[in-house]
């Protein structure tokens, strides 16, 4: 089987669509299959849309027998304005291909059409890759999977979640053999959307459980210089508002001032709004709400030091710091917003609040730091289900029947 993917970033780029890309191309070349991964050089997805940002070198690089092919992408003047005056286009190579946030990548187009020999094409996250993917699956006479990473949003918001969907993203999935659900709240929305339930798969996200061995929490209050005993609370993602980043540093200001000890600890890429957030903060608040950009091991060490995750975003498909704070055995809060409810069982694995709703975090976390039984309780459990589900052998074994045409259209 040769497989074709394609996806914005991959590897060292931080991401979950991004991780879930690189583990199951890489099972497929440990199976004997072919795989080849077109995406950008980037580091910062916001090098799609802004100059000066972190990336690799372009060119072919083998990633452990899976050949990635990285391209540069451009950037235009006005280019989120261009992007969204595009995006409106109904002729499709514009309206989808260059859709916000507006993947300007000729080259990678070129690759796309040039496409030939491949039995599957697996697409995902961005209009645009998705609309390239159906191009080549077409040129390649393949079997086409996307997976658009799409969550349903807030509740409450008026509109139900399916309706939202652009009207061209909904045919353009209509086109897919297959398209891959990471929870069944995204299912339930393309279903609602009208895409036939048999070609919606749910594979969900995993954790490769090896990544948290050798972690060590004392190692991470070493590094920052933490007393044994202070309670840690972890945020591990893109440091935005959607992710929630925002609302947490209000949230620390409270808990702070009610504890003293305490110590909020943030990794990850931080937006400029949060970097302006974070300096406003009173001095003696700054000095214990740590701005981090950590490695994997030393993430897994935050993990495996920290009392709870904090996850308040809107924007996770899945959410997979989630089942990496779980293999620590660590209770995790999240939103109620997104694909997060699906993965956090309220009050059996964690804690669900509001989005955007800042003294319920506070209270959220205070819940957990003083009843410490029933935090260990809700680890346990995650931990019990992660490994139990939840790992990437797990999801490849959901996945592998899509590519071979057991599922999807008839």
């Amino acid at each position: 089987m040769n497989v074709l993917f394609l996806i914005h970033r991959y590897p060292p780029a931080p991401g979950g669509s991004e991780r879930y890309i690189r583990e199951v191309a890489t099972r497929l070349g440990a199976r004997g299959h072919a795989a080849t991964v077109l995406t950008s050089n980037l580091i910062d997805v916001e090098g799609f849309w802004q100059r000066g940002r972190r990336m690799v070198p372009a060119g072919v690089e083998d990633d452990g027998g899976v050949k990635v092919v990285r391209f540069r992408p451009r950037v235009l003047p006005l280019h989120g304005l261009i992007s969204r005056a595009l995006g409106l286009l109904p002729w499709a190579p514009a309206g989808l291909g260059l859709a916000p946030p507006g993947l300007v990548m000729p080259t990678l187009w070129r690759a796309v059409r040039a496409a030939a020999g491949f039995d599957v094409v697996h697409a995902a996250a961005y209009p645009g890759l998705m609309y390239m993917g159906a191009v080549a699956a077409r040129r390649s006479g393949a079997r086409l999977v996307l997976m658009p990473c799409s969550h349903p949003g807030l509740p409450g918001q008026g509109q139900p979640a399916y309706a939202r969907l652009p009207r061209r993203l909904v045919g353009l999935y209509h086109q897919a053999d297959s398209v891959v659900a990471m929870t069944h709240l995204e299912r339930d929305m393309l279903v609602q959307a009208g895409i036939p339930e048999a070609r919606v798969v749910v594979t969900g996200a995993g954790v490769d459980p090896a990544a948290a061995e050798g972690a060590d929490g004392t190692r991470f209050r070493r590094r920052h210089s933490l007393s044994a005993d202070a309670p840690v609370v972890a945020f591990v993602g893109h440091k935005t508002a959607g992710k929630g980043a925002l609302h947490l540093l209000e949230a620390s200001q409270v808990l702070v001032a009610r504890r003293p000890d305490l110590v909020v600890a943030l990794t990850g890429t931080a937006t400029a709004a949060f970097q302006r957030a974070y300096d406003r903060l009173p001095e003696h608040v700054r000095r214990r709400v740590l701005n981090l950009s950590l490695s994997e091991q030393e993430k897994h060490d935050l993990l495996a030091a920290a009392s709870a995750l904090v996850l308040p975003s809107r924007e996770d498909s899945f959410g997979i710091v989630l089942l990496e704070a779980w293999l620590h055995g660590r209770p995790v809060i999240g939103a109620r917003a997104g694909g997060i409810p699906a993965v956090i069982d309220d009050g059996a694995t964690g804690l669900l609040v509001p989005y955007g709703d800042v003294p319920a975090i506070s209270r959220a976390v205070e819940r957990l730091l003083d009843h410490p039984d029933e935090a260990a309780r809700l680890g346990a459990v995650g931990r019990e289900r992660v490994l139990a589900c939840h790992t990437w052998d797990d999801v490849y074994r959901r996945l592998e029947p899509v590519y071979e045409g057991r599922t999807g259209r008839p």
